[in-house]
C-alpha cells in the first residue's frame, strides 16, 4: 500500500504543479463558463481550478491508502489508481485539443478526422474511465464490507 499511496501523492503533486503552471501561463481573463442544466445562471471558473480539485482528490486517496483506511488488495488499488489517472489524462488531452481547435477559429482549415476522434475520445472516454475506476473501488469496498459482516 505504501507504493500506491506514494503514486497517488505523486499524481496529486503533478496536478497541483500543472494547475500552478496554468495560473502563471494563462492570462487572468481566460476562464471557462459552467452553466448548470435547467438553470439560466452560469459561473466562470479559471482553467486551473479543476487541476486543484483533482489534486485534492488524489491527495485524499493517498492519505486514506497511506494510513490504511481503505483495506483492499494491491491489485484493486493499482487498478483504481491507473484508471483514475488515465481518465484524467485522456480528458486533459481531449480538452487541450478542443481548446487548440477552438482558438484557431476560422483562420485554419477544419480539423482532420483524427483530431476530431482524439477530441471525442478524450472528452468521452476520459470521464468514463475515471468513473470506472471509482465504480471498481466502490464494488471492491462493498464486497469487502459485506464479507466482513457475514
Amino acid at each position: 500500500m505504501e507504493r500506491t499511496s506514494t503514486l497517488f501523492a505523486a499524481a496529486s503533486t503533478v496536478l497541483l504543479i500543472f494547475g500552478l503552471v496554468l495560473s502563471k501561463c494563462l492570462a487572468k481573463a481566460q476562464s471557462m463558463s459552467v452553466v448548470w442544466p435547467g438553470s439560466n445562471t452560469g459561473h466562470s471558473i479559471s482553467y486551473q481550478v479543476p487541476c486543484y480539485g483533482l489534486a485534492g482528490l488524489f491527495a485524499i486517496f493517498a492519505c486514506f491508502y497511506g494510513i490504511g483506511w481503505i483495506p483492499l488488495s494491491k491489485a484493486i488499488v493499482a487498478w483504481h489508481l491507473w484508471l483514475s489517472f488515465s481518465g484524467v489524462a485522456m480528458f486533459v488531452i481531449g480538452f487541450a485539443l478542443l481548446a487548440r481547435v477552438a482558438s484557431e477559429g476560422g483562420a485554419a482549415p477544419h480539423p482532420g478526422r483524427e483530431t476530431l476522434l482524439a477530441i471525442a475520445g478524450g472528452m468521452l472516454l476520459g470521464p468514463a474511465t475515471f468513473f470506472a475506476g471509482q465504480v471498481l473501488l466502490m464494488i471492491a469496498l462493498l464486497a469487502r464490507f459485506a464479507a466482513q459482516h457475514h
